[in-house]
């Protein structure tokens, strides 16, 4: 044995049995006195690896793949390292190094679409983790990516099915339960979701992201008191850790405590300035207590939340326009923007009668269903389909261009700004065509129901059951369906209950808003979810009864503690309290009481 051998065999004793310290003290001197020899790097690569000095262990390997270049086994050692250091590019060009000289290398496959999952490139990402086209049997950190991937592209069935069978293989990785946790918020099974999340805070109590999404799964369901306690475990964790005050912050936003959340609120904002999620949910919580002022210049945040941003395709338009930075003079050519959401379209076009008075030269873009009502509920040939101007170059005549939305704080600065009682009006002839329709029972409460929103966690959350709208089918009463998509399964239920909905199967709910506008002004009320159909509703002043399920799911418009919204002025709103049950009955003591409806705030 040599005596560079000894020395080597004496620092890894050292290390493994007396001091790591001085044998990495030791190993740093002979690699400066041997630069290049391929044993004295290895030793200060593995030595440097096990004592956190990634810089260091990198730079080893370096001068080893210098003679060694086409050896995997360095190259994989070498990427993994620039991984651990969030060195994305830097360990792509490794693996691609890799798979150069062997284009089948699993562990490099598999890490190539992570890479690409990290770069949040998940299309590229999934190419890559289809290509191979079996993972190991014992791999649940393949499993694990390629669920990720499969989650991140929409695919949630799928991810979810690769999740449970990560957990077959190791039902001790906290990971794997909070990413099928988080794929089952996807999938709106939240009951679920909380039984996982609740498995992965029995294997470890001190896992932040466990605290934070079992915390989040009980805010909405509101649980707040649980979701506070996990919080709090968390923060006692990470007391610093931004995420953790943003939520909190929300958490308390949801159940209306405006002094907690204003602690969080700024702290959080402290750590990042640019919580936009946050922001919305602070600013929600001012409206929803009609403090408009400070309200109104944090409104443009729900367009800088990401999941929003990334659907508004004009948003370039704009930018330079959010929060305080828009200023409009009358006479400016003005182009106004729609915003995802017909039922916030609807909401923001009450501002319309006073932005027409306002702005001279003015256009306004809208979905298609609308143009031609807004045209004739407002008397302005003013309305254009969404795109007309924003999808072209058209757009340079205008001075300035802003989202609907944005204008809201110039007309409504205070409670007494919401003084209108309705804005839109529906065609006289299809008004006149659901009367004649409807006149066999003219002798009856005609009572319009709605129990679904959008396909969304959120939509879930504020979602009942035809089910639950049983108690009001009474002999004294006509009930019409005014939801739309597929009902087929409760026209089903409600016939084998015995009882009738009357359901115009010629009338498409969701694309025909003239016709369902109609329908609408032949109700004596119409009872809902919070839905688009519940703003037409609101819009046309007809009497509305709105039952909120949750608190997550009441937005600033609806004010479930006064009972009423300061939007639409001929709806009450009714919030769940102990069950969907004693909130019908609620609804059948005002039904009896009377026959005339009007929920003035």
């Amino acid at each position: 044995m040599t005596n560079l051998e000894n020395k080597l065999k004496k620092i890894i004793d050292t290390f493994n049995n007396v001091n790591r310290e001085i044998a990495f003290k030791d190993i740093i001197k002979l690699s400066e006195k041997y630069n290049k020899n391929i044993s004295v790097q290895n030793v200060l690569f593995q030595v440097a690896k096990k004592v956190g000095d990634i810089d260091t262990s990198i730079s080893a390997l370096k001068k080893i793949l210098l003679v060694e270049n086409k050896n995997t086994s360095y190259l994989s050692q070498l990427y993994k390292l620039f991984l651990e250091k969030g060195m994305l590019d830097e360990a792509l060009e490794q693996i691609n190094s890799i798979l150069k000289i062997d284009n089948k290398y699993y562990d490099a496959l598999r890490d190539k679409s992570y890479i690409y999952f990290l770069k949040k490139d998940y299309v590229v990402a999934k190419k890559y983790i289809e290509n191979i086209l079996d993972l190991k049997d014992d791999d649940y950190f393949g499993y694990n990516i390629k669920g990720l991937i499969y989650l991140k592209n929409n695919f949630f069935e799928e991810a979810r099915n690769f999740f449970i069978i990560a957990l077959r293989i190791n039902d001790k990785y906290v990971d794997t339960y909070n990413n099928l946790g988080a794929c089952l918020l996807e999938l709106e099974k939240l009951d679920e979701a909380k039984d996982v999340f609740n498995k992965a805070y029995k294997i470890d109590k001190k896992n932040i992201s466990t605290l934070i999404n079992l915390a989040n799964v009980l805010s909405l369901q509101d649980d707040i008191i649980g979701a506070v306690k996990h919080y709090n475990e968390a923060l006692n964790l990470k007391p610093d850790n931004q995420e953790i005050l943003s939520n909190l912050a929300i958490c308390y936003c949801r159940d209306n405590k405006e002094k907690e959340a204003k602690v969080f609120y700024d702290k959080a904002l402290k750590i990042n300035p640019y919580d936009y999620k946050l922001m919305y949910a602070y600013c929600t919580l001012q409206l929803k207590l009609n403090k408009f002022g400070r309200s109104w210049e944090l409104f443009d945040s729900r367009l800088l939340i990401q999941k929003n941003k990334d659907k508004l395709k004009n948003f370039n338009l704009v930018k330079n326009n959010l929060f305080n930075n828009l200023k409009i003079h009358p006479k400016e050519k003005l182009l106004v923007l729609r915003e995802q959401g017909v039922g916030d379209e609807v909401l923001f076009s009450s501002i319309y009668p006073e932005i027409i008075k306002e702005f001279v030269n003015l256009k306004i873009e809208a979905d298609k269903r609308l143009v031609p009502i807004f045209n004739r509920s407002f008397g302005k040939e003013i309305f254009v389909e969404d795109g007309y101007y924003s999808k072209n170059s058209s757009v340079s005549g205008f001075d300035k261009i802003t989202y609907a939305g944005s204008l809201i704080k110039f007309f409504r600065k205070n409670k007494n700004d919401f003084n209108y009682e309705y804005y839109l009006t529906a065609r006289k002839d299809v008004i006149y065509k659901y009367k004649k329709k409807l006149q066999n029972y003219k002798d009856k409460i005609k009572i319009g129901i709605s129990w679904k929103s959008k396909v969304s966690i959120y939509g879930g959350l504020k979602s009942l059951s035809i089910k639950d709208f049983l108690p009001l089918f009474k002999d004294d009463r006509i009930i019409i369906n005014l939801q739309y998509g597929n009902i087929d399964s409760d026209k089903k239920y409600i016939l084998n209950q015995g009882k009738y909905l009357e359901v115009f199967n010629d009338l498409d709910l969701f694309n025909d808003i003239e016709s369902c506008m109609g329908l609408l002004k032949n109700l004596d009320l119409f009872i809902t979810v919070s839905n688009a159909t519940a703003h037409f509703a609101g819009a046309l002043g007809i009497p509305t009864i709105l039952i909120c399920p949750k608190k997550s799911s009441t937005y600033y418009y609806w004010n479930t503690e006064h009972g009423s919204s300061i939007w639409y002025k001929n709806m009450k709103i009714l919030g769940i309290g102990k069950s969907i049950i004693n909130t019908l009955n609620q609804i059948n003591n005002i039904l009896e009481k009377s026959n005339e409806f009007k929920f003035k705030d």
